[in-house]
Parts: C-alpha cells; sequence; structure tokens
C-alpha cells in the first residue's frame, strides 16, 4: 500500500472542510468554535483511500489569514495540494497567497478545485476559470487538473477523485528505509493511556517498543501503541498520518512544533545557513517568523553582504531540531506578511560569509542529488569525516543511499577511505602539500635533524590526533612523508651534519657515561660540553633522531645508561625471580622517577614483564649483547 497526505489551501469560507467531508464523511471541524463560526480554526485531519493501491491522510487546513499559522502547521508536510476556490467568490486574497506557500514549500503535484459551483451559472463558472487560469500562470499548479465540483449537491466528486488518484501516482513514495520522523501537530492525554500525539510521518518506520527520541529536547520516549487511520496498528511508515502512544515523557513536555525522530539524526541549532527564495526585497537583520515542520520559531535574517540574495543566516531565539534540505516559509514578525520560503543548508559555522562548498551543497540538497549531497557533505565538512557523521547530517536520506553515494565516490577517487573516515581528495590533497611545506622548510633550517614532531605538525594542521594518525598512516603507506619515532620528514630527506656537529657528539659520547643515571635534558648536556644554548639544543635533537637519547614520558636518558642497565639487570635476574622499581633505585643509586622510567621501556620492548608491582625477566633479557 502507498501512503500520501494531500492538503487543502484557499481563502476562507470556500468550501475546503465541507469538500472534504464530501469526500470521506468526515467533519475536520472539531472544535465548538469552528462550528459556531463556521470557519476552520485550526488543523482538521481525515482519510481517503483512493484505490486498492493508495491509501490518502487529508489535512484541512484554516483559510482565514488569522490562522495562517495553523494553516502553515498543516502544509510543510504534504505530498499533493488541492487548492480550494469558491465559484461564487473567484481568487480572494488567501487564494493567492497559500499558492505562493505551497510553492515555496516545494510541493510539485496538485489539484484545483472550483467548488460551489451549484451556486453559479456557466457563463460565471467560465470567467472564475479564466481567472484562475490567469492565477496559476507560471506556478506549479499551471498544468494542473482542474475540477468543477459541488460539496452541496455531490456534482463532480468522482471526477474530482479520479483526478486526486491520477495525482497521487505520480507522487514518490516516502522512504519506508530512512530514519523516522514526525512532526507534533496535536498532543492530549487518552484516559489510561497517557500522551498521544499525532502528525505525519516524513520517513521511516516506528513501531510498538521502539524507542525514539523527542527534539529538541532530546528526551527518549517508548511507543507504547500505534494508531494509523482510524485503526489500531502495529507499526507506521512514511506517507501516513499517524497517532502514537508514548510514554517517558509527561504532556506538558510536549508541544505543536516538536518532531520524533530516531536518536542521532539531524541537527540542532540556533544559527543556520539558508537557501532563500524571497516574494519582495528584505534588509538584513529584520525580525522574522519560520514556519517549519509544525512549528513556528522566532529569530532574524542576516544578509552576507558580498554574496547574493539566495543565501542568507538564520539566527533562531531557540534550538530547532531539523535536516538539511528542511524547507519552511518565513514572516515578517509584524505585521505577519509573507517573505519568502527557505531551505536550511547547514548549522553556522562562524564565518562572515557562505562558502563555495556551502554553496554547492545547498544546490544539491534543492535537486536531491544524493549523490552530490553526499560529497558536499563531506566537502563542507573541512573534507573530513566519518560514515556515521556523514549519515547522520545526510538527515533523511538512507542509510543504504548513503552507502552507494560513498562507492560511487570511492570508485571515482574524489574521495579516499582510511578506515572508517572518509576525506576528500581535494582535501588530502591540499593537508599533504601543507605537510610538504612545512617538512621543506624545516629540513632547510636544520638538515641535522631526522624530522619534524608529530605534535607540531598535528596542530599547523589542525587535526584532532585520531585524524592525524589516520592520515599520517596514508602517507607513510604512500611513501610521500615517513615517520621515525614520532618525528616526520620528507621521503627524499637525508641528514647533514656540520663539521662542528660531529665533532660535538664524538664529544658527547666521550663525556656522557654509562653511569649518567639522571634525567638528561639540554642544560645538562650544555654544561657537560660547555655549550651556548643553541648549539646544546641542536646537539640534543640530534641525539633524539639518531636514539642516543631515549625518551619516556618526561625523562631523557643517554643510551649507554640504558645498556649498562639491561647488563645490570641480566646479571641480576641470574640469582632473582623478580625487582621492583625500589629495588633498582636503590642498585643504580638513582631516583624512584628515573628507576621507573629506566623499568618502562625495558617493559615495552619485552627485557622486562610487569606484574603488580614487581619486574620479571623478559624474552630478551638473557640474549642482550652490547655489540
Amino acid at each position: 500500500m502507498k501512503y500520501i497526505i494531500i492538503g487543502t489551501a484557499g481563502h476562507v469560507d470556500h468550501g475546503k472542510s465541507a469538500l472534504i467531508k464530501a469526500l470521506t464523511g468526515t467533519d475536520t471541524d472539531r472544535l465548538k468554535e469552528e462550528k459556531a463560526r463556521g470557519i476552520s480554526i485550526d488543523l482538521g485531519f481525515a482519510t481517503m483511500e483512493l484505490s486498492h493501491e493508495i491509501m490518502a491522510g487529508i489535512v484541512d487546513v484554516p483559510g482565514h489569514e488569522r490562522f495562517l499559522k495553523n494553516m502553515l502547521a498543516g502544509t510543510g508536510s504534504i505530498d499533493l495540494a488541492m487548492l480550494v476556490i469558491a465559484a461564487d467568490e473567484g481568487v480572494m486574497p488567501q487564494t493567492r497567497e497559500h499558492l505562493a506557500m505551497l510553492h515555496l514549500y516545494g510541493i510539485k503535484y496538485g489539484v484545483v478545485v472550483i467548488n460551489k459551483i451549484d451556486k453559479v451559472d456557466e457563463e460565471w463558472l467560465e470567467l472564475v476559470e479564466e481567472e484562475v487560469s490567469t492565477m496559476l500562470s507560471g506556478h506549479f499548479l499551471a498544468d494542473a487538473a482542474l475540477c468543477r465540483v459541488s460539496a452541496v449537491t455531490g456534482e463532480g466528486l468522482t471526477e474530482l477523485r479520479e483526478k486526486l488518484l491520477a495525482e497521487a501516482k505520480k507522487v514518490v513514495t516516502r522512504d519506508r528505509m530512512a530514519p523516522f520522523r514526525l512532526w507534533i501537530d496535536r498532543v492530549f492525554i487518552m484516559k489510561g493511556y497517557g500522551a498521544v500525539v499525532t502528525g505525519s510521518i516524513l520517513s521511516g518506520t516506528a513501531a510498538i517498543g521502539d524507542t525514539l527520541t523527542l527534539y529538541p529536547s532530546g528526551q527518549q520516549v517508548r511507543v507504547r501503541g500505534i494508531e494509523c487511520h482510524g485503526h489500531k496498528s502495529e507499526a507506521v511508515y512514511g506517507g501516513q498520518r499517524a497517532a502514537l502512544n508514548i510514554v517517558g515523557v509527561d504532556k506538558h513536555e510536549i508541544a505543536r512544533g516538536m518532531s520524533l525522530g530516531h536518536e542521532g539524526y539531524g541537527q540542532i541549532n540556533t544559527v543556520w545557513d539558508v537557501m532563500v527564495e524571497l516574494e519582495q526585497s528584505i534588509e538584513s537583520g529584520i525580525r522574522v517568523r519560520l514556519h517549519l515542520g509544525t512549528g513556528e520559531f522566532l529569530g532574524r535574517i542576516y544578509l552576507f553582504k558580498d554574496d547574493s540574495h539566495y543565501y542568507m543566516r538564520l539566527v533562531l531565539e531557540e534550538p530547532l531540531a531539523a535536516s538539511a534540505g528542511d524547507r519552511g516559509i518565513i514572516r515578517l514578525y509584524s505585521p505577519q506578511i509573507l517573505l519568502g520560503g527557505i531551505m536550511l543548508i547547514g548549522p553556522c559555522k562562524n564565518t562572515r560569509r557562505i562558502s563555495e562548498e556551502r554553496k554547492l551543497l545547498g544546490a544539491a540538497l534543492l535537486k536531491q542529488d544524493n549523490y552530490n549531497i553526499v560529497y558536499n557533505i563531506i566537502v563542507d565538512n573541512e573534507g573530513i569525516m566519518s560514515g556515521s557523521e556523514i549519515k547522520r547530517r545526510a538527515g533523511y536520506i538512507n542509510k543504504e543511499q548513503v552507502d552507494q553515494s560513498l562507492e560511487a565516490l570511492r570508485i571515482e577517487k574524489k574521495i579516499i577511505m582510511l578506515e572508517q573516515l572518509y576525506i576528500a581528495s581535494g582535501s588530502l590533497l591540499s593537508l599533504t602539500q601543507k605537510c610538504q611545506e612545512l617538512l621543506h622548510v624545516f629540513h632547510s633550517s636544520q638538515p641535522e635533524r631526522a624530522g619534524l614532531s608529530r605534535e607540531i605538525i598535528r596542530q599547523k594542521l589542525g587535526l584532532s590526533d585520531k585524524v592525524f594518525d589516520k592520515i599520517a598512516a596514508y602517507w607513510q603507506k604512500e611513501g610521500t612523508i615517513v615517520s621515525n619515532a614520532g618525528d616526520f620528514a620528507l621521503q627524499t630527506h637525508a641528514i647533514k651534519y656540520e663539521d662542528w656537529c660531529r665533532e660535538l657528539l664524538i664529544a658527547c659520547d666521550k663525556a656522557l657515561t654509562h653511569h649518567e643515571f639522571s634525567t638528561m635534558d639540554v642544560c645538562i648536556l650544555g654544561n657537560k660540553l660547555n655549550l651556548l644554548p643553541d648549539k646544546a639544543n641542536t646537539v640534543f635533537n640530534i641525539l633524539l633522531s639518531k636514539g642516543l637519547v631515549i625518551q619516556v614520558d618526561t625523562v631523557s636518558i643517554y643510551w649507554k645508561t640504558m645498556q649498562y642497565t639491561i647488563k645490570v639487570l641480566q646479571q641480576y635476574f641470574k640469582r632473582n625471580e623478580t625487582i621492583t622499581v625500589a629495588q633498582l633505585r636503590t642498585m643504580l643509586n638513582t631516583s624512584r622517577k628515573v628507576a621507573l622510567a629506566l623499568l618502562e621501556y625495558l617493559d615495552m620492548h619485552n627485557y622486562t614483564v610487569r606484574k603488580g608491582d614487581e619486574r620479571h625477566p623478559g624474552l630478551k633479557i638473557m640474549d642482550f649483547s652490547e655489540e
């Protein structure tokens, strides 16, 4: 069964609710005030089986301009619009405004209904049809079916059902494999059951027993029961209208404008970059009302000074939980006139202008081009993302479609996969070139050094430890940049020593004996060799790069000291089975800090094995030779 959502639109008192009742038998005006005044005030709901294959949920919206907020709450989730125009009044202000809003929401399918034909003659009806055709010119309903109907007499209802069915067949079925999402339009308490929320399912599937997240609060709720199109159900799918009985949250914590969905999908923020289609020019910084999903959100919209009017920044007064590609309507705060439509690109990146990468992402979202959406999400995130984060930001593209796009991008070499990390080829090339430039400058200034430290490179490139290590492994594999003992160098780099360096290294080897049982540093080295700080630092770094000074945490030990320690332990373990830090400290007449560093190094290299506070001989201790 295919499920779709049909929404009404049109001026007040043009017979939208009466038409729904004539089609379905359901009176959508449920409030006492609505019945007393004869007009719809809030959203109404009904169900209609268009065929054995297609079931439609119907959202009936109010037509009065005072209740436009409620109208917009019902329009954001519809698949197919039914624009209703009274034959005796013709095109009216809310007819035009509702038509504009349907267009700005990106709705593609619809039927035009001229209602109340029992009140006019043929000549007048033809004039109204001509007026309607003129209004629709250039809009998405320009070529839509136009049905003459009387909700009172029933004339034209059969043809209207046929036209709705024909149009419903064109609607793309909502993705059941995508993450579940429902914008809440009603909340009430059912005695004996608790909180019930209703809404239109935008995508995905939810079943009794599922755990969902209430956005933007992040509270976890469990689905206790489901009613869909008037019947109890075990599960609900994209395209359906449904009521969900949920537990884990109080009624007062839920409101229209919130949403239910799977945990970890979509994004929550107050500042968003958006694409805008304006109905009229606006000034930067004006206060606006954003209508998105079933909610109304207050905020301000800002123009980028050096950019086109298609891209703007929306700063809201409360967090919005939404997804890239979501569409909404903006109205002036007061008076509440229509300004235009917006599509969310993503949360703001704290820049004063929108990047070209983000513009390309916006264009892909507008076209619903999954391949380029996925690619530009990666590029927009500095070119590096995990697979799970890509799927979260892709919002309501299903996981299989994201994986297919990632595989296609990998085959075409637009991205490279580093374990679970995806990186745009251009970004990887840029990082590689930047690292090569850093190393080239470093090698030129300090040719005697084996390489530049990992931490300095990581910080210069602005990468996390996890990301840097994966990229460094890629460099090693490719052979462009090599690593040795935590330092990085160009593959072509060869260490070059000046004459004074060679002489000092020889002097250093003579001056530093095996019994240097204190931590080695630049100052100590300088004092022993009578060197100025800069030359002492150079020699110390050479010793480190050649492995002649061994570092364990903050302790630096000369290689002869380590060899001597191993030889002492070799003899010790011929007579003893274990040794402690305190015992080694006493044996070598050193500090606990140095003794601990010596043993930790020996543990790492299998000369000793730690068991509790004691060390046992390792596999390599008895095979050690000073040669």
